[in-house]
């Protein structure tokens, strides 16, 4: 079994105890964003990128410019106070002569599920950027949906050689992206969302490891964090998948108190929500065991 095996679930989530609505710690909706990676200068169709599109959606306006590209939904209105707008996602070229690959220093430490992938966006000389618009209040299943089947298209069209995910800090696979979405949508976050690892070990020598999420923050909803010491990596590791996973099948429902089952049947590990011990700073479930 690899390390952070996502494709490995079990049934582990208890019923939580109580459910309070107005939970002061919570985190609010950003801005998705990804980087696609090419190797050199692609040949960029917008036409034909909008033919895709519309397979996905069935009504698409769109406004095209030199260096953007805005496409709007209106089958997924966002309502303000005084006026109701389609969610949009949009693509960015960069200036013309342009050729650099910008990724911060987080996307090539945390990325277990492909072992090309530093070596890859290392090579890229091109990159686009892809993001959502006036779209964070839609429902967070939703607006996922939406900019996940836009990203999609725009791969399946320009056929890049990496793709730089902002809120999972990782770098993915293309052709994973596609497979995975087309066929298996019970990975919903395989895009959004990052497990983690880290030492978190004193200089006395005590071995501590932190595990946690990331990504989830960016839809609105808490990520997970776990320290231990004497666990299997990859164990823990498939139970913060599934805890992702619970989180964005009932939301942000989680309180202090409430517990989750470990690693082992019937074991309850306990939750508190608090700030991340590792950045970006959000609002995490620290999980302890009993």
């Amino acid at each position: 079994m690899g390390l952070f095996d996502i494709f490995k679930k079990k049934n582990i989530v208890e019923e939580n105890e109580q459910i309070a609505e107005n939970d002061p710690l919570e985190n609010f909706p950003e801005l998705l964003t990804t980087k696609l990676l090419f190797l050199d200068k692609p040949n960029f169709d917008s036409n034909q990128i909008l033919t895709e599109v519309k397979k996905h959606f069935e009504n698409v306006e769109h406004s095209f410019s030199e260096n953007s590209f805005i496409f709007s939904f209106s089958d997924h209105p966002i309502q303000f106070a005084d006026a109701t707008i389609p969610a949009q996602c949009t693509i960015m070229i960069p200036d013309q002569g342009k050729s650099e690959v910008e990724l911060p220093d987080a996307a090539f430490q945390q990325n277990w599920h492909w072992a090309e992938a530093n070596q890859t966006a290392k090579n890229c000389t091109y990159e686009i950027l892809i993001t959502d618009l006036m779209s964070r209040t839609l429902p967070y299943k939703e607006r996922l949906n939406v900019f996940m089947d836009f990203l999609v298209a725009v791969i399946k069209v320009t056929q890049p050689n990496a793709i730089y995910s902002a809120p999972g800090q990782k770098i993915l696979n293309p052709t994973d992206i596609i497979n995975i979405w087309d066929t298996d949508k019970i990975q919903t976050l395989y895009v959004l969302c990052n497990v983690r690892l880290y030492n978190a070990g004193t200089d006395t020598g005590h071995k501590e490891l932190l595990m946690d999420t990331v990504g989830l923050h960016t839809i609105g909803l808490p990520d997970f964090q776990i320290r231990f010491s004497a666990a299997d990596e990859n164990e823990v590791a498939n139970l913060l998948w599934t805890y992702a996973y619970y989180a964005y099948e009932f939301g942000d429902i989680i309180v202090d108190g409430n517990t989750l089952e470990g690693l082992k049947t019937g074991s309850k590990w306990k939750c508190e929500k608090q700030f991340s011990l590792v950045g970006p700073e959000r609002i995490v479930v620290n999980v302890t065991s009993d």
